[in-house]
């Protein structure tokens, strides 16, 4: 757990109910959320890779309310697609990354919650860690600057153009 000055920041449990995250467009049009997305198979993919690679995504949690996710994804960047860093090895991509609930935008949440993800992971990740943002994602490009990131490369993913932006501080 790691806590903020007003979040707490947890790993997933089986009993989360992740269905308004799941549902909230706004957040699944920038997160690559897929049609076949339930709450069940987001929150298993979440607790996957926690097990696979040792970190993965905190639940952003606001005085009991689940209000999104902050953490860790691996990429392989040969390909750019999700991976473990067993299998990516040294082309492994730890990518920080944060959704928060449409209904919480505005407040700063995803930039408190990723300023001490990102401490924290600086001891954990292996590697450099970067944060994928498509292009047009004007609330994560303004995250990922207040954290000090520098965008580096435009890559193609699953998802479409992504810049790659590298954490340097």
């Amino acid at each position: 757990m790691i806590r903020t000055e007003r979040l707490l920041l947890r790993l997933p449990v089986p009993q989360d109910d992740l269905t308004e995250f799941v549902r909230d467009g706004q957040v699944q049009q920038w997160i690559g959320g897929g049609v076949d997305d339930t709450p069940q198979t987001v929150l298993e993919r979440w607790l996957g890779r926690w097990e696979r690679n040792g970190i993965g995504q905190f639940v952003v949690d606001l005085g009991g309310e689940l209000i999104g996710r902050v953490g860790f994804i691996v990429w392989d960047a040969r390909t750019w697609e999700t991976s473990t860093y067993e299998l990516a090895g040294a082309h492994a991509e730890t990518e920080l990354g944060w959704a928060i609930l449409s209904r919480h935008w505005g407040r700063g949440y995803a930039t408190e919650a990723a300023r001490a993800v990102l401490r924290w992971g600086r001891e954990q990740a292996h590697g450099r860690i970067v944060s994928l943002i498509e292009p047009r994602n004007v609330r994560s490009v303004r995250v990922a600057d207040k954290l000090g990131a520098v965008p580096e490369q435009l890559v193609q993913t699953e998802h479409g153009p992504t810049l790659v932006w590298v954490h340097t501080q």
